[in-house]
């Protein structure tokens, strides 16, 4: 829905610009999409939520301001004089559908003269979008989009009878409407009619024979309340959506039909001259029951943890027009207003305060707990790492808390703790690692024919330090077999380094680790269990950025041939290991949305000679230290090497995105950046350009 910052300054004065407001808006759940310059006016693009239709009119995003700023809300008064009724000017509802129109309300006006629309109206519909039609047209759509209620004007005199009556459509009938399309109506749609034939479908369009002409001197007005599901279906059936199904099929406010035909009633009489004759014909076929909710203050921060005084939340509920009638020692009870036919439990209500307070103001903590134990520190994540393990096809696997001192040995582990009374003497040490007892499990899969192997385990190991028993919690994995099944050449897709790697990635980006830098461990300073466990060329020590090397979280790799001989194993197999706790409970990052770009990206390719020795990490890390705005991504395309590249070099082929966040890019703009990537490689990594 489009919406008149102009506009809104009639009924509430914010003190903030456009652009604040709409950052106001969309904080409290009704989204503001832009807010674009119109001459003097900003015109903002809401994206609402169907559940809202009270925020679909200027009025009632008026109402929301009010709240969210502290200001004043008004309302033009309504006043008019009404003139007596004569024989000749008077008419008569009738509503055969109870159950589709709960009620209806008529006006007549006398002696207008239909014209051109003033200025400011004809300019308060073009500011959002709406076409200037006839000045008694152009009221019920100002009304519409004032106060949210769809009217319809009908031309009296042609009516027959000058009556109306709302009805269910006969078999067979059809109706002209004002786009000149033949509709053929159904028993199951609701139509207004007068004394013998269809003249609009109720709710949608009103019909060609009965509309507004240059001719025309008395109006009818038609203001009423249609139950919701059946304009829907009757638009679907039709193929007509309309800005009136739009509000009706949402749920239009019952009490708001008498509020808008004598606004708009007023108005055509301000804009187009005439007499309103006589009161309304106003006919409750279905009286409206008004929702009670109560309101326990306590809820308020049970559900949320923030701490809302309950005059504030009082004040925030009465500024939406919720009518307080019962105050209780911390619990309330409030009439829900008509036009929020989203609110009808307590939770409702305990929304609406938050929304207004602010929802970033919500604490991230966890819920209260009053049953046995509690959340550990990094719970959240712990359960992210699992469920992340199991989306990626692992299965937990859980081993006993000891292990054999020969295996250990070979891993080249530290020596474990003795246990003084072990239930198996052939396992008589507490495990230093989990990676014995997960091989062992992949070992019984082996036997029991299971070739292609995920598993993971949690779990605690144990280490001597100063002579206290010290427990740790870690990570492994293990994984082996095909990744794929065969292709159509009948050959698999194997489990390798870079699938591991993959998976601790995604571990990492789970538990919002920091920066993870995965590097291959110097030669000189290899320790004695990765170079006993870990087949050489293939194992990587795991590092958060900034933190000392000395201090690993952990390593990864394909175990080595006496490890696998030892296990009986007779293909490849990758393990993990990593420390738990440090990755789960130190310091996280927070996750940042944006929202998708708007404008479209730019590809441009750079293939260059590089040192061999030179990973792509530290070209990506070169690059982005440029710090090029509009430069949204650097991906690795292709790596070469053979006869054609001189020794020592590899041929690289990168891949760059440019894209800006407020503009399409020229040619000219790429070009620019693009040349300042190249030439940078060139000068200070020594980059030959193919």
């Amino acid at each position: 829905m489009k919406a008149s910052y102009d506009w809104l300054e009639t009924y509430v004065k914010p003190n903030l610009s456009a652009q604040e407001l709409a950052e106001r808006f969309t904080a409290a759940g009704l989204a503001v999409d832009s807010a674009t310059p119109l001459g003097d006016d900003f015109i903002f693009d809401f994206d609402l939520t169907t559940n809202r239709p009270d925020a679909l009119c200027h009025f009632g995003l008026a109402r929301e301001a009010a709240v969210l700023t502290g200001a004043k809300l008004s309302f033009p008064d309504i006043h008019f004089a009404e003139q007596p009724a004569t024989g000749r000017l008077t008419t008569q509802v009738e509503i055969l559908a109870p159950h589709l129109c709960h009620r209806y309300a008529a006006r007549l006006i006398d002696g207008v003269r239909v014209g051109p629309s003033p200025d400011w109206l004809v300019r308060r519909l073009t500011a959002v979008g709406q076409r200037s039609i006839n000045n008694i047209v152009d009221v019920t759509n100002f009304v519409l989009l004032e106060l949210g209620h769809p009217l319809h004007a009908f031309d009296f005199e042609r009516l027959i009878e000058q009556r109306i009556v709302v009805r269910c459509a006969q078999p067979g009938e059809t109706l002209v409407t004002l786009d000149g399309m033949t509709r053929e109506l159904s028993p199951d749609m609701l139509v207004i009619c007068d004394a013998k034939r269809p003249v609009a479908v109720a709710g949608i369009m009103g019909g060609a024979e009965t509309e507004i002409s240059a001719t025309t001197t008395q109006v009818l007005l038609e203001s009423a309340w249609f139950t919701p599901a059946s304009v829907r279906r009757t638009a679907r059936k039709l193929g007509l959506h309309t800005e009136a199904s739009r509000r009706f099929e949402r749920g239009a406010d019952y009490e708001n039909v008498r509020r808008a035909i004598d606004r708009c009633a007023q108005l055509i009489a301000e804009v187009a001259g005439g007499d309103v004759v006589g009161g309304p014909v106003d006919i409750a076929a279905t009286p409206r029951t008004p929702t009670t909710v109560r309101l326990r203050h306590a809820r308020i921060a049970e559900l949320t943890g923030l701490d809302v005084a309950p005059s504030r939340a009082a004040d925030i509920l009465t500024g939406l027009g919720f009518e307080l009638v019962m105050d209780d020692e911390g619990e309330t009870e409030w009439i829900v207003p008509s036009f929020r036919v989203d609110v009808s439990i307590e939770e409702d209500l305990v929304e609406e305060v938050v929304r207004h307070v602010g929802y970033a103001d919500i604490p991230t903590t966890l819920p209260g707990w009053h049953g046995a134990g509690e959340y550990l520190p990094g719970a959240e994540q712990r359960r992210a790492v699992r469920q992340t393990l199991l989306a990626h096809g692992f299965h937990e696997a859980i081993s006993l808390s000891w292990c054999a001192g020969n295996t250990r040995a070979l891993a080249g582990l530290p020596p474990g703790v003795n246990i003084a009374n072990p239930l198996d003497q052939n396992e008589n040490e507490l495990r230093t690692s989990l990676l014995p007892g997960l091989l062992t499990a992949v070992a019984r899969n082996f036997r029991f024919g299971t070739e292609d192997v995920r598993l993971f385990e949690i779990g605690k190991v144990f280490h001597l330090v100063d002579g206290k028993l010290v427990e740790t919690e870690r990570l492994a994995l293990a994984l082996t077999g095909r990744l794929l099944p065969n292709d159509w050449r009948g050959q698999p897709t194997m489990e390798n380094f870079h699938t591991l790697k993959g998976v601790v990635e995604s571990l990492c980006e789970a538990a919002r680790c920091p920066q993870i830098v995965i590097t291959a461990p110097p030669k000189d300073e290899l320790d004695e269990h990765i170079l006993t466990s870990f087949l050489p060329g293939q194992v990587g020590i795991l590092q958060i950025a900034g933190h000392a090397a000395s201090h690993p979280l952990g390593q990864l790799g394909r175990i080595s041939q006496a490890l696998a001989a030892h296990f009986d194993f007779k293909q490849p197999v990758y393990v993990a290991e990593l420390e738990l706790t440090e990755l789960i409970t130190g310091q996280r990052t927070l996750t940042a949305y944006r929202p998708l770009p708007r404008y479209p990206r730019v590809e441009r390719d750079i293939s260059a000679l590089f040192d061999a020795a030179l990973p792509f990490a530290a070209i990506e890390s070169f690059i982005r230290g440029l710090a090029i705005p509009e430069l949204e991504q650097i991906r690795l395309r292709d790596v070469f090497t053979g006869a054609q590249i001189p020794p020592g070099q590899r041929a690289v082929t990168l891949n760059l995105w440019y894209r800006a966040p407020d503009r399409t890019l020229t040619d000219d703009e790429v070009t620019e950046r693009h040349h300042q990537v190249v030439e940078a490689l060139r000068a200070q990594l020594a980059a030959t350009i193919r």
